[in-house]
């Protein structure tokens, strides 16, 4: 048999091992997958523990900071209280001790400011309770109270706070703080004592979150339990459990953290306390194991079914991989059956066959194959070559581009494309090109099992085709290498040929100009009797033709070109075309040009030179002779250090050297002093093209810029003297802010005391009123001092907005409150028009507080008795909010409109005189609103009213989802 194969039996023996091999590795890597997943999920839940435990005890840490600023705030209050009462109760030398219905007003009215201060309570200097806040306890002495005898020396000592103790009148766990009383003669003269009230903290700790099973607690160091939440069944005091055990684990500490089962009822809990800083108190807070780790326990079960889903999907891809070997091993059988088949097509073919595996290896060659090659093998035996790459035969070694292309192929055709090339390979008789072919053969599941290689010698086709194509080649690249456009027509004027220049000339591709006329494209010549152009007929009966005629392109534009045509044997005609219809228009467009631009230079108010390359004067296109310092027609060949100060000469060289190495366009600035006076120049130069000259050449254009320089420098020194002024406001406005703010503290404080008759009745009513007066003039003034220092701060960008979220609600209920008053006082109307509920807002509360007073302020200052205010608020278009301020009042004439709102500005001039005020609510007003990055906008007519509209935008509304999502 002439067909040289590879032996099947090493193929049989060896797959099934190959296949038993791989399936067990597979199992093997299963299971390390499994086992990867496993472990992995082990450790995220370890570290989800992990994590909850460290946000557990930041947020523990971070409850006993709050609790312990809280209750120094309280005790801080309780402190300010005493001392107000204290101040009020002290006899003065000469004054009137004041009433005791005053003094308990004034501590009724202290308390209902601070709900933590149980009672407020006056003794005499011998323990005795004088006045009591609440319904009196008769009877009481104080005088063996820690907090009585600290005062009873000759100094006073500040605020004495004491220790947690049982409260005789209302028998529960207080606190007490206490001020020294002294009396005309600065001696002992009894004390004021607030008693703070435990249970207003416990308030404040039932709203903190600390889980079902956690607590706050506020407690002493011996153990008592002072306020807790939730409420609990445990002792107040325990020596033998509760406070053994918190002395044992503060061992002195001020602050710690404990972790383990509860000695109660054995929950295991972390435990952070801390000490009160100023105060005998500690605080506690605790959270229960199970209720810190609830969200991790929940976890747990989400992280075990996410293992097994991965498990199951890893076992599922092994499955369908197994059934996919099974599958292999069956097409692995199909193609040694197929083998007996192939050898039939090899010896029954003229051409050289082989099969290929899909690296390229031989698994059979036939006999015309290895006769090409002359290929021999040892001892006849031609098995020899199984296994051999079909590049690494001898007829493919001696030609290693066509094995490399080879090579290519069977890569190509193993990726499943059949490929076919030709390639020169040396035979037993010389070179000859052969028809290579190489083809993917597929197995039922589309993967490529085979190659079957062909090649077909056929070296003189190729010599044949060789021949023709060189002779064609030669002449098609004359044509296509002309730069005159060639066309080829018949008798009829049809175009049979054109070559790439004729095409680029008239428009069309080669392919469209083939189907066309020559009336298709001399259609402005005049015609013959037969319709055909006589440039066309001229050739027709000359045989020559040769002039200037208009060709239309495609686009249809009429091209002027040369033509010179002559004819051609079988009835052909050659015509040579060149376009010269830009050439026409530039000569025509040069001598226009020539005339315009000598008009245009010498209407430029710029100075024009040309210079070469060593800064020599070559021309002179425009000057004026007194901006020059040489006269223009002595400048010509001069050097530039001739013409112009040194330093100008210099810097002037620079540039030119400049623009030349880079071809790009430099500017300079000097000073010259001309016949005109000195003036400042702006010079900009610009590299001429190579053609204008036989060296370099640069224009340079001079433009007299004197009086932009000295725009600036006015407006520089306009700017420096408006920053002084503003320096000397902002300074003016701090040292008066302070100068003023001041005395008038004093005098509002004072007046104050004086109105209410602190310390005994003045006397003379008159006297009160001028009091009161003093009071409200002072208020007026204190308030107008801060509408100024505002508006500064908002001009010199330096206020800053104190964002956090608030109940709008309640602050417009406030300053409807405030301005309830002045409205009564006037008779107007104060209607309000909320929708309810508003969402809460996020901004500075005092400056949203402030705009709102100042519309409502406007509103009832300029509306007459009878009228009415109207506070409306609700949602605007876009998710924002809206507030408006209407009102019946006198209104605002158009032309004021514009300017309202500026400083300082009001309707007119009479307004001041008849209202009051400066003119600055609104601009303030208008400025905090563009801080919140909202808008105010006002629409008036006068006689009928005023409404104000303020719109905070959709990022300042915080809606319920996200009052939940910040919770």
């Amino acid at each position: 048999m002439n067909t040289l194969t590879a032996p099947p039996p090493l193929a049989a023996t060896t797959a099934p091992a190959v296949f038993v091999r791989f399936r067990i590795g597979l199992l093997v890597l299963v299971l390390l997958v499994v086992m990867g997943l496993t472990a992995a999920a082990v450790t995220g839940i370890v570290h989800d523990r992990a994590q909850a435990e460290e946000e557990a005890l930041r947020h523990v840490q971070n409850l006993t900071k709050t609790l312990e600023l809280h209750a120094q705030g309280a005790f801080r209050t309780a402190s300010l209280a005493a001392a107000v009462v204290a101040e009020a109760v002290t006899p003065r030398p000469g004054a009137e001790p004041p009433a005791d219905d005053q003094v308990r007003r004034l501590m009724t009215r202290l308390m209902a400011d601070d709900a933590t201060i149980r009672n407020l309570t006056v003794t005499d200097a011998d323990g005795w309770v004088h006045l009591d806040a609440v319904p009196p306890v008769r009877g009481i002495r104080v005088a063996d109270r820690e907090y009585f005898k600290a005062h009873q020396g000759l100094v006073d000592r500040g605020p004495f706070i004491s220790a947690p103790m049982i409260s005789r009148a209302s028998r529960e766990w207080a606190m007490v703080i206490s001020r020294r009383i002294s009396d005309p003669f600065d001696g002992f003269g009894g004390i004021v004592y607030a008693t703070i009230d435990l249970s207003a903290l416990r308030q404040f700790y039932a709203s903190l979150d600390v889980g079902p099973q956690g607590s706050v607690t506020l407690w002493t160091p011996e153990g008592y339990l002072l306020a807790r939440h939730p409420e609990s069944t445990e002792p107040q005091f325990s020596p033998s459990q509760l406070a053994a055990a918190i002395r044992e684990n503060l061992a002195g500490r001020r602050e710690g953290v404990m972790h383990g089962p509860s000695t109660v009822d054995g929950v295991n809990r972390l435990l952070a306390f801390r000490a009160v800083e100023g105060l005998p108190l500690y605080v506690s807070v605790r959270l229960a194991e199970q209720d810190y780790l609830a969200a991790w326990h929940a976890s747990i079960w989400q992280s075990v079914l996410v293992l097994a889903a991965e498990i199951l999907v890893v076992l599922a891809l092994t499955a369908l991989l197994l059934r996919y070997l099974r599958r292999l091993e069956t097409t692995a059988r199909a193609l040694r059956d197929s083998e007996h088949r192939a050898r039939a097509i090899f010896d029954s073919t003229f051409q050289y066959m082989a099969l290929l595996e899909p690296d390229g290896r031989i698994l059979a060659v036939n006999r015309a194959g290895l006769d090409f090659g002359n290929e021999r093998f040892e001892d006849g035996d031609l098995s020899s070559a199984a296994g051999c790459p079909a590049w690494k035969m001898r007829a493919w070694r001696r030609c290693p581009d066509s094995a490399a292309r080879m090579r290519d192929a069977v890569e190509r055709a193993a990726a499943g494309t059949l490929t076919r090339f030709e390639a020169e390979l040396l035979g037993l008789d010389g070179m000859h090109t052969v028809d290579c072919s190489v083809k993917p053969v597929h197995d039922g599941d589309g993967r490529v099992v085979l190659l079957i290689a062909e090649a077909r010698d056929i070296s003189e086709r190729k010599r044949i085709e060789n021949s023709l194509r060189q002779s064609e080649a030669r002449l098609r690249s004359y044509l296509d290498a002309a730069m005159e456009g060639i066309l080829v027509t018949d008798r009829t004027g049809r175009y049979v040929d054109a070559n790439p220049a004729a095409c680029e000339i008239l428009g069309y591709a080669r392919d469209e100009l083939l189907t066309r006329n020559v009336r298709d494209i001399l259609t402005e010549a005049p015609r013959t009797a037969e319709g055909l152009p006589d440039i066309f007929a001229t050739l027709l009966h000359t045989g020559a033709f040769r002039g200037e005629t208009a060709m239309r392109r495609k686009d249809g534009v009429l091209r002027l070109a040369e033509v010179t045509a002559v004819r051609l044997e079988a009835d052909r005609n050659l015509s040579v075309i060149r376009d010269v219809t830009e050439r026409r228009a530039a000569e025509e467009a040069l001598r226009s040009s020539t005339g315009r631009l000598g008009a245009l230079v010498q209407a430029l108010p710029d100075i024009a030179f040309i210079l070469d390359g060593e800064a020599r004067y070559r021309e002179v296109l425009a000057a004026r002779d007194d901006l020059v310092t040489v006269p223009p027609r002595e400048v010509i060949g001069r050097h530039a250090t001739e013409v112009l100060p040194p330093d100008v000469a210099r810097r002037m060289a620079e540039v030119i050297a400049r623009t030349l190495r880079s071809a790009q366009p430099q500017a300079m600035e000097y000073v010259l002093q001309v016949p005109a006076g000195r003036r400042w120049f702006e010079a900009r130069t610009a590299a001429l093209p190579p053609d204008f000259g036989p060296r370099p050449m640069v224009l340079v254009l001079a433009r007299d810029i004197t009086e932009r320089v000295l725009a600036a420098e006015r407006l520089a020194q306009a700017k420096e003297q408006a920053e002084g002024a503003n320096r000397i406001k902002s300074n003016f406005l701090a040292t008066m802010s302070h100068e003023l703010r001041t005395p008038l503290n004093a005098i509002i404080g004072f007046s104050e005391i004086m109105v209410h008759q602190v310390f005994g009745p003045i006397g003379n009513e008159r006297y009160a009123d001028y009091a009161r007066h003093i009071q409200q003039s002072g208020t007026h003034l204190l308030e107008l001092i801060n509408d100024v220092l505002d508006m500064s701060k908002l001009e010199a960008g330096r206020y800053t907005l104190e964002d956090r979220v608030m109940k709008l609600d309640a602050v417009l209920d406030a300053c409807l409150t405030v301005s309830a008053v002045p409205a009564e006082a006037g008779g107007v109307a104060l209607v309000p028009a909320v929708c309810q509920p508003l969402p809460r807002l996020r901004g500075d509360e005092r400056a949203v507080r402030q705009v709102v007073l100042n519309l409502l302020s406007n509103a009832v200052k300029f509306t007459p008795p009878g009228g009415r205010v109207t506070l409306s608020a609700g949602p605007a278009p876009g998710g924002g909010l809206e507030l408006t301020v209407a009102d019946t009042g006198i209104g605002i004439a158009p032309e004021a409109l514009e300017t309202i709102a500026e400083p300082f500005q009001q309707a007119d001039n009479s307004i001041s005189r008849r209202f009051g005020g400066t003119g600055l609510g609104l601009a303030i007003s208008r400025n905090l609103m563009e801080l919140h990055g909202g808008s105010l906008n006002i629409v008036s007519e006068p006689g009928r009213g005023t409404t104000v509209t303020v719109r905070f935008p959709a990022e300042r509304v915080v809606r319920e989802a996200q009052m939940e999502a910040a919770s």
